[in-house]
């Protein structure tokens, strides 16, 4: 399986009426579609059934995705931390 490497851009919800917050994710996928679909699918993702919650879909490295998955990690396991 050909795996690439994306950095999605992300509506999220739940801060409001009528505002969000902009998150970046970074996840595998074959193609940007199917990139597109995952992101929507996320939690916490703004108007999923409408498909309106991602924003951008960029191909980026599979170095820079190690990196950046890293730090997504380590932002969500420890934000404490941060």
């Amino acid at each position: 399986m050909n795996e690439r490497y994306f950095r999605v851009i992300l509506m999220y919800g739940h801060v409001g009426r009528g505002k969000s917050l902009e998150v970046a994710r970074h996840i595998t996928a074959r193609n940007c579609v199917e990139a597109f679909c995952i992101g929507n699918r996320m939690p916490r993702v703004k108007k999923k059934s409408s498909r309106r919650g991602t924003i951008s879909v960029v191909e980026i490295s599979a170095d820079l995705y190690a990196k950046r998955r890293a730090e997504e990690y380590k932002l969500w396991r420890y934000p404490a931390f941060i």
